[in-house]
C-alpha cells in the first residue's frame, strides 16, 4: 500500500531508536519461531514496493509483485534453512488489458497476488480497484468479474490480501472493511461471480494485507499495523470448511520495529515438515526502509 511522505517521515524520525531495540521489543504469544530475516537489495530503479509474494511448493522459486506495477521472479537460496541470497532475478512490467504499461502510477498500483496451479497469476489493484489475470509475468492482462459492492472500497483500502486454496478457489479480503468495522469481509470467486464467503474478527489496529492457504488447508492471514512511528505485524490462521471458519490461532505478533512493512505472505512446508511462513516487506521506496524477506516456522 502506498504511504504519504508525511507518514514515511514519521516512521523515519524514531527509526534509530526503534531499530536499536529490535531484538528486545514486541511481545509475541506466538507459535511461530523466527528462522531468518534477509535484507534484499538491488540498485535497479524498479526495485522495491513489494506487496505480494508466491513461492513454489519447496519454497525456492519466487514471484513477487510491486505496487508500481512490476512482476519480479527469482530463486531463494538457503544455507541451513536460512535465506542467504536471491538469484536469477528477472523483472516484468504489469501490463493492462490493452497490453500497455500505464503511465499513471495510480493505475498500476498492484497489491495482491495469487499463483494458480496452471501457472496463471491473479493480481488485485488499488487506485483504480480491479482484479486481473495474467497467463505469465509480462503477459497482457485479462479482465476478471467484479461485484458492485466492491465499489465501496476506500481508495487505499482495497484488496491487498488474495489467497487460493488447494482446490483452486480464490479468496479476496479488503484492507479496510466495507461493512462491519469489527470484521474483515472475505469474498470468493464461484462460477464466475464473487460471493460473500465468511467474515473474520478484526482489530482496528491491524489491517489484512496478505493471505495464503497452507498445504494442510488452513487459511493464514497477515495483518499489518502502523502507528505513525513504525510497523507492527500479526499472523493468524483459521480452519475453513465451506463458509464456516473455526479454530483461530495466533501464530505471530510482533511490536513496532521488529520488522519492516510486511505485506506479502506465502505458506509452504519445509524439509523438516514444518509449516513455513515467508513474508516480504514493502519499503515504500524510502531509503530508511528495507525490503525484508522474513521467515518463521511453526514447530511440529
Amino acid at each position: 500500500m502506498r504511504r504519504s511522505f508525511a507518514i514515511a517521515v514519521a516512521a523515519c524520525v524514531l527509526s534509530v531508536g526503534v531499530l536499536a531495540s529490535r531484538s528486545n521489543s514486541g511481545a509475541s504469544g506466538d507459535l511461530a519461531k523466527h528462522v531468518s530475516t534477509y535484507t534484499w537489495r538491488l540498485h535497479d530503479g524498479w526495485f522495491g514496493g513489494f506487496s505480494g509474494i508466491e513461492l513454489s511448493e519447496d519454497g525456492r522459486e519466487m514471484v513477487v509483485i510491486s505496487d508500481r506495477g512490476m512482476f519480479v521472479t527469482g530463486t531463494l537460496l538457503r544455507e541451513d534453512s536460512v535465506v542467504s541470497a536471491v538469484k536469477d532475478v528477472e523483472a516484468f512490467r504489469v501490463l493492462d488489458t490493452k497490453g500497455t504499461f500505464p503511465k499513471k502510477a495510480g493505475l498500476r498500483d498492484s497489491e495482491g497476488l495469487v499463483l494458480q496451479k496452471d501457472g496463471k497469476l491473479v493480481v488485485s489493484f488499488e487506485g483504480k480497484h480491479r482484479l486481473n489475470r495474467f497467463s505469465q509475468p509480462g503477459a497482457k492482462a485479462q479482465g476478471m468479474p467484479w461485484r458492485k459492492e466492491f465499489n465501496k472500497m476506500k481508495l487505499n483500502g482495497g484488496f491487498e490480501a488474495l489467497a487460493i486454496n488447494n482446490w483452486g478457489k480464490i479468496f479476496a479480503i479488503p484492507e479496510q472493511p466495507i461493512a462491519d468495522e469489527g470484521m474483515a469481509q472475505v469474498f470468493t470467486l464461484k462460477k464466475g461471480q464473487w460471493e460473500k464467503a465468511f467474515t473474520l474478527p478484526r482489530e482496528k489496529q491491524f489491517q489484512p494485507v496478505g493471505a495464503d492457504f497452507g498445504p494442510e488447508g488452513r487459511l493464514y492471514l497477515l495483518e499489518r499495523g502502523f502507528n505513525g512511528i513504525g510497523f507492527r505485524v500479526r499472523v493468524r490462521s483459521f480452519a475453513v470448511e465451506g463458509n464456516a471458519v473455526s479454530d483461530e490461532k495466533l501464530l505471530l505478533r510482533k511490536g513496532i520495529g521488529i520488522h519492516d512493512n510486511l505485506e506479502g505472505l506465502a505458506v509452504w512446508r519445509d524439509e523438516l515438515g514444518r509449516i513455513r511462513l515467508t513474508m516480504i516487506s514493502d519499503d515504500n521506496f524510502r531509503l530508511f526502509q528495507r525490503t525484508e524477506i522474513v521467515e518463521y516456522a511453526i514447530p511440529q
